[in-house]
């Protein structure tokens, strides 16, 4: 299987610690997400399955962490999903990994969406609001994640009557830009305004080039999965977490 999606993945949403083994990479970043905190074994699989995940597990509970393997449904973790299951790792969050290979040129000049290729003070709060978070530990997390990312952004925030109401953002490499957090503040869901944030997103991507798009959504997140299937995206393979506490 072609990890290159994986690759640009950890890439856009960078881990403050990365520790190497044998393969497989080890992300930890205060437990902020599952995607910043698992063992992501994408260029080794089946070798010494038993003492590697020992390994793990010391390295996690040694930071207070859960343990969180990143499973990909593909013939190369089969074993590994296996024995994570014989040890009592619970599967959960199913998710389609998605691409677009063909981004249409659209107008993106809506007056309440802002467009930037830094992530601003506003475009932070704005984060912050929409997904409720309010600790200052998880604000510092999410500042140093977001300071990590080298390659090149298009943020995106929109408000209505001077209150925001949804955000996300993209990262462009190797011809691909990816769509990452793309949220809505819960009570003005319903009205357009996600698919306004992505359609703008990949308008902004298309001025400088770019012509393909990848994200990842959790499969029983079925109105995002339907929006993003009506603006052109196609599943390429899924992926699920499993997770021991």
């Amino acid at each position: 299987m072609d990890f290159t999606i994986e690759e640009l993945t950890m890439n856009a949403w960078p881990s403050l610690q990365t520790l190497l083994l044998d393969g497989w990479i080890i992300r930890m970043a205060g437990g902020y997400t599952k995607r910043a905190n698992s063992v992501n074994p994408i260029y080794s699989f089946d070798k010494n399955i038993d003492e590697k995940i020992i390994y793990c597990e010391n390295i996690y509970r040694n930071n207070n962490l859960p343990v969180i393997y990143k499973i990909i449904e593909c013939d190369e973790y089969k074993i590994l999903n296996k024995r994570l299951e014989e040890l009592n790792y619970e599967k959960i969050d199913l998710t389609s990994v998605q691409i677009y290979n063909n981004i249409k040129e659209t107008d993106y000049n809506n007056k309440n969406i802002t467009v930037d290729n830094v992530f601003s003070e506003n475009w932070k709060n704005c984060f912050f609001y929409c997904n409720n978070i309010k600790d200052n530990i998880t604000i510092d997390i999410i500042n140093n994640m977001l300071k990590n990312i080298r390659h090149k952004i298009i943020s995106v925030y929109k408000m209505e009557n001077g209150v925001f109401v949804g955000c996300g953002y993209g990262v462009i490499e190797k011809g691909f830009v990816g769509l990452f957090d793309i949220v809505v503040k819960e009570e003005y869901r319903g009205k357009g305004y996600g698919k306004e944030i992505v359609e703008t997103i990949l308008a902004k991507a298309n001025e400088t080039g770019i012509k393909k798009a990848h994200l990842s959504v959790v499969i029983n997140n079925i109105k995002a999965k339907n929006m993003y299937e009506k603006i052109g995206f196609k599943e390429i393979y899924k992926y699920w977490y499993r997770k021991k506490d």
